[in-house]
């Protein structure tokens, strides 16, 4: 008998504007191995996450224009810990504080596993600019059973 006291979650990633504006992501349940996405307008740059599963891949990219696929920087996180979470942090902020390897210091269980520093850091949060998030769950995340 598998006693597992955690609930099948769904998480959430929250992209806020300097107004406090926001609009999320809502994640597929744990363990299911399907992937979601969503882009934002660059003026979303500050980042939230919770409940996200262990195991999760999340890739934050930054393009200039809509029309142009080319992205021009992107940071990539790996979930360790059931559930993680990552307080309120610009996205350049991340890209600029943190190296592959690296646990993010405002969440829990958040590793950076790769990383593209662009030919500009900072987002102009005025020009029609991008942020693309891809989210991909794993079908078996780790578990503590010893079996």
């Amino acid at each position: 008998m598998v006693n597992d006291n955690t609930p099948k979650q769904s998480g959430s990633i929250i992209f806020w504007t300097s107004g406090d504006v926001s609009t999320g992501l809502n994640l597929p349940v744990e363990g299911s191995g399907q992937s979601a996405s969503k882009t934002v307008i660059a003026s979303y740059s500050r980042i939230e996450m919770s409940d996200i599963p262990s195991a999760s891949t999340i890739r934050l990219n930054y393009r200039t224009a809509p029309d142009d696929p080319t992205v021009r920087s992107s940071i990539t996180l790996r979930t360790t810990h059931r559930p993680a979470s990552l307080n309120r942090v610009e996205y350049s902020y991340l890209l600029n504080t943190y190296a592959v390897g690296d646990f993010i210091n405002e969440g829990l269980g958040l590793k950076v596993i790769a990383k593209m520093d662009g030919p500009s850091p900072l987002i102009d949060i005025n020009a029609p600019h991008q942020m693309d998030c891809y989210v991909t769950l794993s079908k078996s995340p780790p578990s503590s059973d010893p079996r």
